[in-house]
This record gives C-alpha cells, structure tokens and sequence, in this order.
C-alpha cells in the first residue's frame, strides 16, 4: 500500500507541528513528515523529491498565489491545500485560480481537517463551507446586479435610511458581511472577537428583518439595481 508523502509550509512552529502530527497519526505516510517555514524551502524541498503527493501552504507565508504557481511550475501532480489562517474570499478565489486543489481555514476541526486532507489526497476539490457560503453570496449578488427589474423596487427602505437603524460597529460588519466575509475573517478585520460579531449580526438580522446574509444583500442592492 502506497504511503503519502506530505511537506507542510509555515511560518509558525506551532501550526506545522500540529499538521504532522495530525496527519501522522491519521494518514499511512512516509516517515519522518517534512515541514518547512518559508516559501523559498519549500519549492527547494519540492524540487529535491518529486514524489511528494500533497504540499500544504500556510498563509502566513505570504504571496501565496505565487508560490502556487511556482509549485505548479516544477510538478503539476502534487496536491495543494491551502491551509488559511482565516478565509479572505479575494484571495481564497486566487489561490484555486493558481491551481490550488483545496481551501480550508485555521478554524476546521480535526475533523474536516482530516476530510480535506482525505478528499485532496484522493485527486478531489475540497473547499471549506465558509468559503462555499461566500462563493453562493457572491453569486447572488452578481444575478441581483444583472436583474433589470428589482423585485424590490416599491420598498421603502434603502441603503441609506437602513444604515440609520445601525450603529457604526454594526454598519462595519455589515460592509464586510455583504462583501462575503466570514465571521472570524471580520472579527479579524475589526480585532473583536468572534463572539462579538456574532452577536451583532444576529441583532442586525433582528433589526432588518431578514434571516440570512442573502437576504441582507437583496435588500441593500435591490433598489441599486437600474434597467
């Protein structure tokens, strides 16, 4: 039975030990694990061994999308998991453009961290749902911009007299939230904890009257929306 052979690149000590261990005891893999802490190591380590199946990037080693792509350069058989501190969706759409085969952020639990790594040894896409959810509100909001004829049209509210129901936090999160931020990546965003944001977007939810951050896009992009 074949055994894996995993590099796992970070910058932080804690995070690629935490990897190896995780995928040692879990995974059939070639002994001892590598781990490296810069961008540079890694394509080094890469260029030595072409027989590594999965490379896992942090994000904290900075120009990821560029690594993807020199990664991509020297093998295009190796598996990429790109292994988020939090989900930026700009950058998380980036590093699948560059040819990454997976996305997950710092917040999975063992669990989905094993199922990713699973899922991308096995030649399989796997996105984490943070990054799905903003992937569909994206969506949603571009076929709310292409619509000629708002559904909303006849509402009363707009983005204007909306934004006078809020506080300024809560018009902060509201801003990241419609541009398809997660609510850690905000928490990050504004140094609040994760709980905080969580708080004040039920209270916005409550205010506005809508159920889902879908809702909350339709209303505030409806009445923009011209023929």
């Amino acid at each position: 039975m074949k055994k894996w052979e995993v590099l796992v690149a970070d910058s932080h000590t804690i995070v690629r030990v935490g990897l190896v261990q995780l995928i040692s005891e879990n995974f059939d893999c070639e002994m001892p694990l590598a781990g490296v802490s810069s961008a540079d190591e890694a394509l080094f380590t890469i260029r030595q061994n072409f027989d590594i199946d999965l490379v896992i990037i942090g994000t904290s080693l900075g120009q990821v999308d560029d690594l993807i792509v020199e990664i991509r350069a020297i093998s295009t058989k190796v598996r990429i998991l790109v292994f988020a501190k939090t989900l930026h969706y700009p950058h998380a759409m980036s590093y699948l453009i560059a040819g990454a085969n997976g996305f997950l952020t710092q917040n999975a639990s063992v669990r989905e961290i094993n199922a990713a790594l699973a899922k991308v040894l096995n030649n399989e896409r796997y996105l984490c749902l943070e990054l799905l959810e903003a992937m569909a509100q994206e969506t949603f909001l571009n076929n709310v911009h292409r619509r000629k004829i708002s559904p909303h049209k006849h509402k009363t509210d707009t983005p204007n007299s909306l934004n006078d129901k809020l506080s300024k936090r809560q018009k902060e999160i509201v801003d990241y939230l419609i541009k398809g931020e997660s609510v850690s990546a905000i928490a990050s965003h504004l140094k609040i904890k994760i709980s905080t944001v969580g708080t004040h977007k039920s209270i916005v939810f409550e205010k506005l009257g809508v159920k889902n951050v879908l809702e909350l896009i339709e209303m505030y992009y409806g009445d923009l929306v011209v023929s």
